[in-house]
């Protein structure tokens, strides 16, 4: 008996003879990790605003003229936000951030932020705060923004700084409940599949005349019909209306 050999057709009609175990276990799977994510994980939150920060000869707001600005202004300012994120970086800020909203815990805050240039071409810094509170998440971000315009040229004199942007809302950062149903749902039809194949594999008996050309290398002479399944040819149907009985 040769080793089969397993070609495409093989895998796509083993997919659509097992199909309605792959779509359960799909189902199941899917429904399991979207039930797992709504009831089991703790959502979190994250809320993002703006500041932009600049050397001091750049307009940081519409009140403020000035009649040129060179590209050195420009540079010192790109090269000025590097410094500011990580002045925002630094516990003290974080401390003023504690007072200001009643909290005892600045190393806590502290963990949940996150501060970084847009790009690197760029004066606009975000600022973003994790929480499990969306509510929380916006309220906070938005006053960090705030204490940051104000805490920067205190820090450095000559720069200034302006909240480009308010956070208007906090999206769902975890779990993400819909990526991970659909992931799950694809891996549970594939772990499946390949069960289904392994079960297959093992199995070594003659499924028909294909089968059997495919197994072993001699010719095919005949087939004996399955008896138990002749209705459908005419030999029952023909008994039944009493042929044989009557001597025929």
């Amino acid at each position: 008996m040769e080793e089969k050999t397993i070609n495409i057709m093989d895998l796509v009609m083993l997919a659509w003879r097992k199909l309605w175990i792959l779509v359960i276990a799909t189902v199941v799977c899917a429904v399991a990790a979207f039930g797992y994510c709504k009831f089991f994980l703790t959502p979190s939150y994250s809320a993002t605003s703006s500041i932009v920060v600049t050397n001091g000869a750049v307009i940081t707001s519409y009140a403020e003229t000035t009649d040129k600005i060179s590209g050195s202004d420009i540079s010192a300012s790109l090269y000025l936000a590097d410094t500011v994120v990580d002045i925002l970086n630094t516990p003290d800020i974080y401390i003023e951030l504690a007072d200001e909203l009643g909290e005892d815990d600045f190393q806590s805050l502290r963990g949940g932020f996150s501060v970084a240039r847009r790009s690197e071409n760029t004066l606009f810094i975000d600022i973003t705060y994790s929480s499990t509170d969306a509510v929380k998440a916006k309220e906070i971000v938005n006053v960090f923004a705030d204490v940051a315009c104000d805490y920067i040229p205190s820090f450095i004199p000559s720069a200034r700084a302006n909240v480009a942007s308010t956070a208007i809302g906090a999206a769902q950062t975890y779990p993400r409940t819909t990526m991970t149903t659909a992931v799950v749902g694809v891996l549970g039809a594939a772990v499946t599949y390949v069960v289904l194949f392994i079960i297959e594999s093992m199995n070594r008996s003659i499924k028909g005349e294909e089968d059997f050309a495919n197994s072993f290398d001699v010719p095919l002479l005949g087939s004996v019909p399955d008896f138990e399944n002749v209705e459908a040819s005419g030999y029952r149907k023909y008994k039944s209306r009493g042929g044989y009985g009557n001597g025929y």
